[in-house]
């Protein structure tokens, strides 16, 4: 008899560090807010006065589950996060359809992630399908960088870690989208633009010119270690 409640008691044990871990996987993430975000692949996106839609997919070759997402609003921007996970996608696939309600008017949608911010969804132009993401991709080959920043004539933009920490390196970064607007609207003028890239301390460790057209579509750069920007294939 002892030992029977010895064995219920040891399986009951089990049930619940295996439950504690199975929440703490599937929810526990959202405390570390979009720190603990991954990227997505996005197939829609649609804004009403109440509500937004998303529908996706997870970007791997190796199957993840979808765990959920999170999410804040903003003075009129709602940003976005997506959480996969391996052990999860024994049970469930990475594709997803969520509703995010939403309190005020929504003019910009943006996919956030430790380290990088994307706009997927503006009004008057509507989803800006990832595929459509033209412009300039920066990649790092040096761990001491915490900003990476684009200027030209009629605007720019800049990428952070949310929580202030180095940017991780040997990934492409999206800067942003407008400057292939810019380069529409300019015709036959190619846009001039200067990427800088800051340190902990706001120190600028690499900074290049260059110059981006509508032919392009895309540019990818490289900050590399020793502290140039080069154009990929350069």
């Amino acid at each position: 008899m002892k030992l029977l409640k010895r064995t219920l008691i040891v399986l009951l044990v089990i049930a619940v560090i295996l439950t504690a871990v199975f929440l703490a996987g599937r929810y526990g993430w959202k405390l570390g807010g979009f720190r603990s975000c991954q990227s997505a692949g996005i197939t829609s996106v649609e804004v009403n006065d109440k509500n937004v839609r998303i529908t996706g997919f997870f970007p791997g070759s190796f199957p993840e589950g979808f765990c959920g997402y999170y999410s804040e609003e903003r003075d009129g921007t709602l940003y976005v996060g997506f959480r996969f996970s391996a052990v999860f996608g024994f049970f469930e696939t990475g594709d997803f359809d969520i509703t995010i309600p939403v309190e005020g008017e929504v003019n910009e949608v943006i996919l956030k992630t430790r380290l990088y911010e994307t706009s997927i969804w503006k009004a008057g132009s509507g989803f800006l399908s990832q595929s459509e993401q033209y412009g300039v991709y920066v990649k790092l080959e040096r761990n001491d960088v915490y900003s990476v920043s684009m200027s030209y004539d009629s605007g720019g933009g800049g990428v952070v870690n949310a929580d202030n920490t180095a940017m991780e390196s040997g990934e492409y970064i999206f800067m942003d989208n407008d400057i292939m607007q810019v380069a529409k609207d300019a015709l036959d003028v190619p846009v001039n633009f200067t990427i800088t890239v800051k340190d902990a301390q706001g120190n600028v460790v690499a900074s290049g010119e260059f110059s981006f057209d509508v032919d392009m579509e895309k540019m990818y750069l490289t900050v590399t270690a020793d502290g140039r920007i080069l154009e990929d294939g350069d």
